[in-house]
């Protein structure tokens, strides 16, 4: 694709203000969610990474500008059913996805007779666009000749006005930009399959521009900065920004590579911060940043591939990160590592600066939080965002009950925990359907577990023997979000 040029990005940015500057300012602010890919727990200095490993000046910033939670949490340690939620505002094993993930060429997932939280917001006014890592799907058939034509249904069916992603994974078999509705720049129908030396074997061969791993960060960024630049003060907008950063392939800009002490793991880090900032930036030029709110979040702790020791997530915990910090486990598992995340939010003059959160929330919350900000709060029909309960008092400092009483979580393999208060509660069960063979391959723990994340945040000594009366009390409240169709 071509690289937006820097002097007329400048110039549509700079005429967009002056015009800007004598527009009236619309009383609903904008809303910038960014979600990592794969980022864990403790990855930002902000949440004690050394900065003499890595450093993310901008995202540390966005933190001092608002409120950091420490007990945020995904509904799974995976990426389709955590973004499935957080574009739902329901637990993803209430939709057909009860396990793993939707491939490559998968057909759309949400329904878009469901409303999104892109819905919700183009409703009451905003542009919309859903720029970065896509992995719910496109279309019906979920047969590849799809994707040579018009890709329908997809974001512009569940709410969104503009898309320009990823189909799935950084690195995927695609090797294609989706835009809107088909794919970016296709010239034929011609599909030639050809081989890659790095990371994946075998690329789809779409007639269209390749991806370029090194350049997708920037790519995406650029993209989103040109959307930004059409944006103005007459009319809110939604982003939802979801960089390929950390997934691997670890592929480090040129620019960024070398300049973290923790490999090209923290040079990939500090590459997601960059982008960060050149978003912030466009934002600040624009007169925007003073009425957007700012989210930083990940779809699921971090990838520590422990079967590959020569791995750049490797070598960089050798070097001293500790991308998940103390919590046990990671990307993928039940425990705290796979499922809990950053996430942290900016919003100028309305959530204190500078301010730490210890309340249970989830990501899936999002949606609900700006029903509130942005009207009167969901509609009664229970069907709309049916899991997400609104932390708006905890943003406002007025939390009186530490958040929702109870979130659920998942593997990828569909097994389930619940946390309440300080206690978790991991189930042996499996949802129904899973193929045999898939059976044989999972490692997982057979035994149920219950542990007070309060006195032992790394899951290290299981409690469930000798506290009963607290695994029937979790128990009984899992029983009761399973059965019911909601939890708000």
């Amino acid at each position: 694709m071509k690289k937006t040029k820097s002097f007329l990005l400048f110039l549509t940015i700079l005429i967009g203000s002056t015009h800007l500057s004598l527009a009236q300012r619309t009383d609903k602010p904008n809303i910038v969610f960014i979600l990592a890919d794969d980022f864990g727990y403790t990855s930002l200095n902000c949440y004690g990474a050394e900065k003499s490993l890595v450093r993310t000046p901008t995202i540390n910033s966005i933190a001092e500008r608002g409120m950091r939670f420490t007990n945020a949490y995904v509904s799974a340690s995976i990426c389709t059913p955590s973004r499935y939620s957080f574009l739902t505002g329901e637990y993803p094993w209430r939709s057909s996805l009860k396990y793993g993930v939707t491939g490559v060429e998968s057909p759309l997932l949400p329904n878009p007779d469901r409303m999104t939280i892109a819905d919700l917001l183009k409703d009451k006014g905003y542009n919309t666009a859903a720029i970065g890592k896509w992995h719910l799907g496109y279309g019906q058939t979920g047969e590849l000749k799809e994707f040579t034509g018009t890709l329908k249904p997809g974001p512009l069916e569940l709410g969104f006005d503009y898309h320009f992603g990823v189909p799935q994974n950084h690195g995927d078999k695609m090797g294609v930009f989706i835009e809107n509705d088909h794919v970016y720049g296709i010239r034929s129908d011609k599909i030639e399959p050809y081989s890659r030396t790095y990371y994946s074997p075998q690329y789809y061969g779409f007639d269209a521009p390749q991806r370029s791993n090194i350049k997708t960060m920037e790519d995406l960024t650029d993209k989103t900065i040109e959307w930004l630049s059409l944006q103005n003060n007459e009319k809110p907008f939604f982003l939802y920004f979801a960089p390929v950063a950390v997934h691997h392939p670890i592929t480090p800009s040129n620019y960024m590579r070398g300049k973290s002490d923790s490999g090209p793991y923290g040079d990939f880090i500090q590459d997601l911060d960059w982008s960060v900032s050149r978003i912030l930036q466009t934002l600040e030029y624009k007169g925007l940043l003073e009425n957007t709110i700012i989210v930083f979040t990940s779809d699921n702790g971090g990838d520590i591939p422990r079967d590959r020791p020569e791995s750049p997530e490797i070598q960089a915990i050798n070097m001293g990160l500790e991308i998940n910090g103390i919590l046990r486990g990671d990307k993928h598992t039940i425990w705290e590592g796979g499922t809990r995340i950053p996430f942290i939010v900016s919003w100028p003059g309305k959530v204190e600066e500078g301010t730490v959160s210890d309340d249970v929330i989830a990501v899936m919350d999002f949606f609900a939080t700006l029903a509130d900000i942005t009207g009167v709060g969901l509609p009664e029909d229970l069907d709309v965002a049916p899991d997400s309960e609104s932390f708006i008092n905890s943003l406002m400092g007025s939390s009186k009950d530490g958040g929702r009483k109870s979130v659920v979580t998942a593997d990828m393999h569909g097994m389930q925990a619940i946390r309440m208060g300080d206690w978790k509660l991991i189930d042996n069960a499996l949802p129904e359907g899973i193929p045999e063979q898939r059976l044989k391959t999972i490692q997982r723990p057979l035994h149920l577990q219950l542990y007070n994340l309060a006195e032992d945040p790394g899951e290290k000594i299981n409690l469930y023997d000798k506290r009963p009366e607290i695994v029937k009390i979790l128990t009984d409240e899992l029983n009761r979000v399973r059965v019911q169709n909601y939890t708000r």
